[in-house]
């Protein structure tokens, strides 16, 4: 297979909507998840459905035909529609540009996807670019099982299913209900015909899921065929949606006014009767967009993790967590300009509290919640401070000062969990809460990476939320006064985290008295918090050595190579991953933290314009993935060892805020390098 099928083949599309649902795939549109594919539909409480894997497209003129559509088999890919495939977009939604073999602008078809906003539904919209009329036959492949799930081998061959065809004057509608298990999925086609049709996809190979050490084999089955005819420049639409879609004119004019004012990427093919599509295409790696449009695309990718009244925390495989909100709504505030949306999110979390702590994570499927972590609770107290600050009105402070003070007595006074603040004004986890920090993997109830103890940035962002209670008690004008006992915590802590500096990095944790020196980020999540009792000395001197030791262009190691546990892959089955996760495996979030700490390490020293060089040369990557079109999202981890490849969630939210947190700064440094 030749290299531009490798490059678009490792390049994944995402798009969402506001419910949790979202369409997953490839940028040459051959499925490598079973979590790709067209809609996977978010019910209440996040019970999400895999509805729809794909499309078998059939384009026919004058007695030729090509495939569009690309299948994965354990020995093949069949058809081989990705040869077709001319050019791939990934942004502001996914566009692909298909031709005859050999390309040629006589013979182009234009595929775009798109999601709504409002409800799960997906539109793929066609448009013929050639100069030929074309024949298009469409046979849409379902798979209408839970998107964790898998439809073994023969599990389709006698489920029964409930068919509803409404054929209209120009196109018609089909329903089609699963009996087995009650999914159903609809679908609407703007003109052209639907028929009845059986048609099953036997063994289809996920090896991304095989890979993982997962099951990777399944079936998908069509039951119905579409059947269309298009003139050059003429256009069609298809709509897959969980619920029927009644006026389609309307959801067609929703969908696409959704995508209207983001930018376009530089080479996209605009139809007129005689241009050289072919030739206006970029084939040598231009930007596809300038900064300002980049900027926007970022903005755009943050978004899709917004609900509709909480931050999910990456896709495909997260459902709602607490600290990657209140790290997403932090990334949000630079600019101000989500302060509703913040407000409100915020506002729903503080009706969570549980025993004085906010939930860290949602059971897809349940009103439950984990509250096993002690950092959400000290994110969003510093949160809502911040927040009061940008707003600046009496009103919020006082509402923020009780919020704040109420919620950092209730960890002072905690007796319900498994921590404890001591004499010295520490927070120590007890074992049970020892994988309460974001590094919480466990593997059969053991924590991966202990955290037992005094954990340096945990007391980094208790020392953090206590002081920007503080900062809004002192801002506040109507004379609050700060509790007494935070306020001599406060004054412990600037002396008892001394303990953590041995001058040349920040101990990982103190336990048992003993401190406990290991190089992980650890120290530069807690540097790069707004309020440290750390010098300008401990700023520059950790910031070097994690350069050094940690830094890669994707992100942050979660442990020194040095160290004799550092693991060079995240690879393998679900234990294999877990033990590299923390242990050397790169974070992109990280660059956030890494990125404010160097402002805090240099800032007196440095120009503006020389600081700019700097954290742009940082994000370098993701910048240029965004502006050049090679990524859609930005990944949860990388190997800790020559990354490249990216791991984890395709899409996750921290690591997007943290480039459009690390962009913010940059500009307010003075503006873009």
């Amino acid at each position: 297979m030749n290299n531009y099928f490798m490059e678009t083949h490792n390049h994944e599309w995402i798009l969402t909507n506001r419910q949790g649902s979202y369409a997953l795939g490839t940028g040459n549109l051959v499925n490598q998840r079973k979590y790709h594919g067209l809609l996977v539909a978010s019910k209440d409480k996040l019970v999400r459905q895999h509805l729809v894997a794909g499309i078998e497209e059939k384009v026919e003129w004058r007695g030729e035909s090509f495939f569009m559509d690309s299948t994965n088999y354990s020995n093949c890919i069949y058809p081989e529609g990705f040869l077709h495939l001319v050019k791939p977009w990934l942004r502001p939604y996914p566009i692909f540009l298909y031709s005859a073999l050999p390309h040629q602008n006589e013979i182009l078809v234009l595929k775009e996807i798109m999601m709504d906003d409002e409800s799960n539904s997906t539109l793929v919209k066609y448009t013929n670019f050639g100069s030929h009329p074309l024949q298009f036959e469409l046979l849409p492949k379902f798979t209408m099982c839970p998107h964790h799930e898998i439809n073994a081998y023969g599990s389709l061959d006698f489920v029964d299913f409930e068919q509803i065809i409404n054929e209209k004057e120009a196109g018609g509608t089909f329903s089609l209900t699963r009996k087995d298990n009650g999914i159903s999925v609809h679908a609407a086609l703007q003109s052209g015909e639907i028929k009845s049709h059986r048609n099953l996809y036997r063994m289809v190979y996920y090896p991304w899921e095989v890979m993982n050490g997962y099951e990777g084999v399944g079936d998908q089955i069509s039951l119905f065929k579409f059947k269309f005819t298009l003139a050059p420049g003429e256009s069609n639409y298809l709509i897959f949606s969980d619920s029927a879609v009644e006026e389609m004119p309307a959801l067609i004019s929703r969908i696409e006014k959704r995508y209207a004012n983001l930018p376009l990427p530089k080479d996209y093919p605009n139809y007129s009767d005689g241009e050289d599509f072919l030739a206006s295409l970029d084939y040598e790696d231009k930007p596809l967009f300038d900064f300002e449009d980049y900027m926007i695309i970022l903005k755009q990718s943050l978004k899709d993790f917004i609900l509709k009244d909480d931050i999910i925390g990456g896709y495909p495989y997260y459902g709602i967590w607490g600290r990657d909100a209140m790290i997403v709504l932090e990334a949000l505030l630079h600019n101000g300009e989500e302060i509703d949306v913040i407000t409100e999110i915020l506002g729903r979390y503080s009706k969570k509290v549980k025993d004085g702590l906010l939930p860290n994570m949602h059971y897809e499927g349940f009103d439950l919640f984990e509250y096993e972590s002690i950092e959400v609770t000290l994110r969003y107290i510093h949160l809502l401070c911040e927040l009061a600050l940008k707003k600046d009105d009496a009103k919020t402070y006082q509402e923020m000062t009780y919020i704040a003070e109420s919620l950092l007595k209730g960890i002072y006074q905690n007796e319900k969990y498994d921590f404890r603040v001591k004499e010295d004004g520490l927070i120590y986890l007890g074992r049970t809460l020892a994988q309460g920090t974001w590094m919480n993997t466990v593997i059969d109830n053991d924590p991966v990476t202990p955290r037992e103890g005094a954990p340096v940035e945990i007391n980094a962002l208790w020392y953090n939320a206590i002081a920007s209670y503080l900062e809004i008690i002192n801002k506040h004008k109507e004379g609050e006064k700060p509790d007494a006992e935070l306020l001599m915590t406060k004054e412990k802590l600037e002396d008892s985290m001394q303990r953590y500096w041995n001058g040349v990095y920040l101990a990982d944790r103190i336990h048992e008295d003993e401190t406990i020196f290991e190089l992980r980020p650890n120290a530069v999540i807690a540097l790069a918090l707004k309020h440290s009792p750390y010098s300008k000395e401990v700023y520059q001197t950790v910031y070097n050595r994690a350069f050094a030791e940690l830094y890669t262009f994707y992100g942050l190691r979660t442990l020194s190579p040095k160290n004799h546990r550092f693991m060079k892959k995240h690879y393998g089955d679900q234990n294999e991953r877990d033990l590299a996760f923390h242990n050397g495996s790169v974070w992109a979030w990280l660059l956030d933290p890494f990125c404010k700490l160097y402002i805090k390490a240099f800032a007196d020293e440095k120009s503006a314009e020389d600081m700019e060089k700097v954290l742009s040369g940082l994000i370098t990557v993701f910048r240029n993935g965004y502006i050049k079109g090679h990524i859609a999202s930005v990944a949860e981890v990388w190997d800790g060892d020559m990354p490249h490849f990216p791991k984890g969630a395709p899409a996750k939210a921290i690591s997007v805020a943290a480039i459009y947190s690390v962009e913010n700064l940059i500009m307010n440094l003075g503006g873009k390098s």
